[in-house]
């Protein structure tokens, strides 16, 4: 988490540099908000207490989800860490492109 509040405050976003979106992406996320909470709410109501049961009995549940996550799934849980690390280093490729190379591409886009 920390890494990622790293990555947004190099960025240094502004409302200058921010594009200008359409409305439909607010109603679009609503949407998709609203539908996600409806299924949450279905799956936790469908489950009952199996949810709130620890399943392993004497080990508390971060020592648990430890021992999952290093030993059973250790292999995509290492490439979610590197997924998450290429996904910053475009994010900050992305946004420290020089404000000069724009102009430049896209005035050869609209000659070819």
């Amino acid at each position: 988490m920390v890494l990622f509040l790293f990555v947004l405050m190099l960025l240094n976003l502004s409302k200058e540099t921010e594009p200008v979106k359409s409305n439909w992406w607010g109603i679009a996320a609503a949407i998709s908000a609203g539908s996600l909470l409806l299924i949450i709410t279905a799956a936790f109501q469908v489950s009952g207490e199996a949810v709130a049961k620890n399943p392993v009995e004497g080990i508390g549940l971060v020592k648990a989800l430890g021992k999952v996550l290093f030993t059973r799934f250790v292999v995509p849980f290492e490439l979610t860490g590197i997924l998450f690390l290429a996904a910053m280093v475009g994010a900050v490729l992305l946004g420290k492109r020089e404000k000069g190379t724009d102009a430049l591409i896209t005035k050869e886009e609209s000659k070819g």
